[in-house]
């Protein structure tokens, strides 16, 4: 913040929006959503340029831990025998690299990108605070300052449904990488 919008003032600081442009009429409740469907592109680009700090803080930690993870993987796939094999029979690198290196070297990276959901849930409280958006986190916050058990209640009930369905879908995306998975399900069957 202190680099992008102080001394190289490109990037707004903090807020949704700038005060001198008029916010969309909320309709979704996403500001770029709002904006481009009621063909508002300078609110549009507004609320973009607003959210390019709060994005980068939030993913870049796990973003940094995801590609360790997958070039430790990659690495270790390399000296496995159907890449040899399969570089033993002719077949191109990108083709080797895409579909017989890369795919089964993303399978731990998508596994711990279920835990990683739960991190940035915790860290959005305070990207929200540092930016001064509006959000669940900041509405958490003033619940348990307000002492809202019912509040509290819902925010950590959603959480959980959240972070179920995120391993979910961690789980499907594992059966599409690892056709290996359902097969071996079937057979226990």
């Amino acid at each position: 913040m202190i680099v992008f919008a102080y001394y190289i003032p490109i990037l707004p600081p903090m807020g949704r929006i700038s005060p001198e442009i008029i916010a969309p009429v909320k309709i979704t409740g996403f500001m770029t959503v709002d904006a481009l469907i009621q063909g508002n592109f300078i609110a549009f680009f507004d609320a973009l340029r607003h959210l390019i700090l709060p994005t980068i803080s939030l993913g870049l930690v796990g973003m940094a831990e995801e590609s360790r993870i997958v070039r430790g993987t990659i690495c270790n796939n390399m000296d496995q025998d159907y890449i040899s094999a399969a570089r033993s029979y002719g077949i191109p690198e990108r083709i080797i690299t895409f579909r017989d290196l890369l795919k089964p070297s993303l399978i731990p990276g998508v596994s711990i990108l279920g835990l990683e959901f739960a991190t940035v849930m915790a860290n959005a409280l305070l990207v929200e605070l540092i930016f001064n958006w509006p959000g669940f986190a900041r509405y958490t916050m003033k619940a348990m300052l307000g002492k809202d058990l019912n509040a509290i209640s819902a925010a950590v009930l959603l959480v959980g449904v959240v972070f179920i369905f995120s391993n979910i879908l961690v789980d499907i995306a594992v059966n599409i990488l690892d056709p290996r998975i359902q097969l071996i399900k079937e057979r226990e069957e």
